[in-house]
């Protein structure tokens, strides 16, 4: 055996013996440090705990799914990453914080001075400490609502459930009336300009340019038979007819296009204000509750036992540190008199 491993053994030795002629001290300060916490852990009030789960749906508009028969996304999905982080924003937000504080007067139940310099922060900073929000490895969020009134904690959570819902149906709102109004705007500007066609092609028609196609192929058919004939009076007939489908011809054919275009797009912008309209009104939930907030019949905080347990502990390795401190100066002492 070394030098070094036999200096190692004396120390653990010296500290042990140490330890062992101080025991009783050590057990003084033990049970001092044991009452002393049970006492302490008593004046700790406790705390309940209450906590509610939803879930965000899937981004795209669920407004938009009633209205399509593929109902794959939306209503009945439940979102990502993504939603998740835009809802906790939401959850997170000091508008949702007011409207929670408001309505359920917090102040006064935290038993803070709101005339006082300083209560908003005061109350503001008691709101994070009690109500926590979390995202969870599952893309779902759980409100967890610490109160000393168990009634108190669950209604805090579901409130703050209730609310982030509508301050989100608000939220889309503001986006959706401003899209419907001008979804709305362009609805009219090409419901006139499909109307103005219409009568353009209308005007044609009154002509008697009804299917230039199918009357070109029947003039043409009855100009060979007139010519073959030498009908000439039939022939006049069949020239004017043919400069007037000429002259009217190319004008049908675009109108009808037009026509046809502008229907497809009335046709889409008529669905999308459809769309927008229930977005605006917002009557549609922007999330799923799991599970909303019970009033919890056990407390959460303090754990005393833990409390006293660890309060004693470290009162006790405390009191070895000192005593191993003191053992030390006095060696170091008696060194120095040699």
């Amino acid at each position: 055996m070394d030098n070094t491993e036999i200096s190692m053994d004396k120390s653990m030795l010296s500290i042990a013996r140490t330890i062992w002629n101080s025991r009783k001290i050590l057990v003084v300060v033990g049970l001092i440090a044991f009452a002393a916490s049970i006492i302490a852990s008593l004046f700790i009030k406790n705390q309940y705990k209450a906590t509610a789960t939803i879930f965000p749906p899937v981004a795209n508009q669920v407004s938009k799914e009633l209205i399509t028969e593929n109902k794959q996304e939306g209503l009945t999905n439940f979102g990502e990453t993504e939603e998740m982080e835009q809802f906790l924003q939401v959850l997170n937000s000091r508008t949702l914080k007011e409207k929670v504080i408001s309505k359920l007067k917090l102040q006064h139940h935290w038993e803070i001075d709101s005339v006082a310099t300083g209560s908003k922060f005061k109350t503001y900073k008691k709101f994070d400490e009690y109500v926590k929000v979390k995202g969870t490895r599952y893309q779902s969020i759980n409100i967890e609502v610490m109160d000393r009134d168990p009634q108190w904690a669950a209604l805090i959570a579901n409130t703050v459930v209730d609310y982030s819902d509508s301050l989100m149906r608000s939220i889309k709102a503001q986006v959706a009336v401003n899209a419907l109004k001008a979804l709305e705007k362009q609805f009219v500007l090409v419901e006139q300009e499909l109307n103005i066609l219409q009568d353009s092609l209308a005007a044609i028609m009154t002509n008697g340019v009804i299917d230039p196609k199918r009357q070109a192929g029947r003039f043409y058919k009855e100009y060979l038979d007139a010519l073959l004939k030498g009908n000439k009076s039939q022939l006049s007939i069949l020239d004017k007819e043919i400069t007037k489908l000429g002259g009217f011809g190319a004008k049908h054919a675009r109108y009808t296009f037009e026509i046809s275009d502008l229907s497809t797009q009335l046709n889409e912008l008529r669905k999308s204000i459809v769309v927008a309209r229930i977005e605006a009104e917002q009557q549609i939930p922007t999330q799923f509750i799991i599970d909303r907030a019970d009033i919890p019949d056990k407390k959460a905080y303090p754990k005393r036992s833990i409390i006293v347990i660890s309060a004693t502990l470290s009162a006790i390795i405390f009191a070895i540190f000192l005593l191993l401190l003191q053992e030390y100066f006095v060696r170091l002492k008696n060194s120095l008199n040699h």
